[in-house]
């Protein structure tokens, strides 16, 4: 069946009306793919080589994001305003089986770490991983209704902070929870970006979501920059972290050990001037643990994981410290009823003498909690497994030269009570 002149016509009209709609269609899906890719503000931390980039789609709260970073670090981390208070952040860190990332939205209320936050929905791309051959990590992933929580306006010097981890040798971290321990920071800074610039995508509902901006060019930044005194290199050592193990690596391995063997010898050489050594050493030895504790408080209010006060080493700290408050208080008991019985120049109640020897046990046994608990505190702080050894090294080494000497002094200890116990005594010169 032939067709007419018209209907070809017709025909030819429609399928040049076809091929001029998808033109149309494919050019607004190009121009949209252009704008969405040049719509990228980029920072690059020549510091610890990482690459932050922003794009805002318009009309929405949805935040595209790219980092990279070398698996150098814990973990690598940007946050949304000019400092951890209240602020929404992403963490990206090595996935469990180190082929990929994972992205950690958390949500920070200072100086302290900050605490996943399951309400924050992200999407990784494709695109991110953690490159073998240069080992390096990349999240290319979305924020979704990000900007509304982060309270982030669209200016041209929006504010944002980021931070790196510690060593990954040293502390090493390859998980897929988003809830995992994060240690802090060893650099950080404050930067800021241009979110009009940022901001490009088509408003056309009926083409497709663009794919998110590629990444940028390495070792470039655009439309950013950083704050003045950025980036900061944070010292290696914590100061009421190292203060707490410092006094109490003090107390178990020097003071204790001292303030025991004091004890011990007052035992067998009674006087003043041992009474009062003792007291003496009692409160040094009291006065350290307090001065430990305090700084052990402020930096367990730093990290998610001893927030509660819930960690064995925690636990057996506040136990210890009880114990001691109760025996210097016990021991200052005893001490008052000796030197009134003194005093009326009588002898001591009976039972001090077994209340004595409870006490003195009660000391020793303290010291051997503090000895474990230095342990357990170093387990908590994850120092290495040398370092771990090292202190047990000292511990049995301290226990090795006072527990002869302990047992020397018991065995005199006990040749003198025996002594006192014996009420006779032989004079052969006595023929009256």
């Amino acid at each position: 069946m032939r067709m007419g002149p018209r209907a070809a016509s017709g025909r030819a009209r429609l399928r040049l009306s076809g091929w001029l709609f998808g033109l149309a269609l494919s050019t607004l899906a190009q121009i949209h793919l252009a704008t969405a890719q040049t719509a990228v503000s980029t920072l690059f931390v020549p510091n610890s080589n990482t690459t932050i980039a922003i794009n805002l789609p318009p009309g929405s709260d949805d935040i595209n994001f790219y980092l990279s970073a070398p698996d150098l670090y814990q973990y690598v981390a940007i946050g949304f305003g000019s400092s951890m208070s209240n602020a929404l952040m992403l963490v990206m860190y090595a996935s469990a089986d180190r082929k990929g990332v994972t992205v950690s939205p958390r949500s920070s209320t200072g100086l302290v770490e900050p605490v996943w936050n399951p309400d924050i929905n992200i999407t990784l791309h494709p695109s991110s991983t953690l490159a073998p051959d240069s080992l390096t990590m990349i999240a290319n992933g979305t924020c979704h209704d990000c900007l509304a929580l982060a309270a982030l306006p669209r200016t041209t010097a929006a504010p944002m902070i980021f931070a790196v981890g510690p060593a990954v040798q040293t502390h090493p971290l390859s998980s897929d929870d988003r809830d995992a321990r994060l240690r802090r920071h060893i650099g950080h800074g404050q930067f800021t970006i241009d979110l009009v610039h940022a901001t490009g995508g088509s408003s056309f509902p009926a083409l497709p979501s663009p794919p998110p901006p590629p990444p940028p060019p390495p070792n470039a930044t655009a439309h950013a920059a950083m704050a003045p005194g950025s980036p900061r290199e944070d010292s290696t050592v914590r100061g009421p972290g190292a203060a707490h193990g410092i006094l109490y690596a003090i107390v178990a391995l020097a003071i204790a050990p001292f303030d025991a063997l004091v004890a011990a010898v007052s035992v067998t050489r009674r006087g003043r001037g041992w009474a009062w050594l003792g007291a003496i050493t009692g409160a040094v030895y009291f006065a350290f643990v307090l001065g430990a504790m305090v700084p052990g408080v402020v930096v367990s209010r730093e990290l998610v994981l001893t927030r509660q006060f819930r960690t064995p080493h925690q636990v057996l700290g506040l136990i210890t410290v009880v114990m001691m408050t109760i025996v210097v208080g016990w021991g200052g008991v005893l001490a008052y009823v000796r030197r009134s019985a003194a005093q009326r120049g009588q002898e001591p109640p009976e039972n001090t003498r077994l209340l004595g020897t409870i006490h003195q046990w009660i000391g020793r046994l303290i010291w051997v909690l503090f000895l474990v608990n230095v342990g357990l505190g170093l387990k908590l702080s994850e120092r290495h497994t040398l370092f771990i050894l090292g202190f047990l090294a000292l511990a049995l080494g301290v226990l090795v030269i006072l527990l002869p000497v302990h047992f020397c002094l018991w065995r005199c200890s006990k040749r003198q009570k025996g002594k006192e116990e014996d009420p006779h005594e032989l004079n052969i010169y006595n023929h009256s």
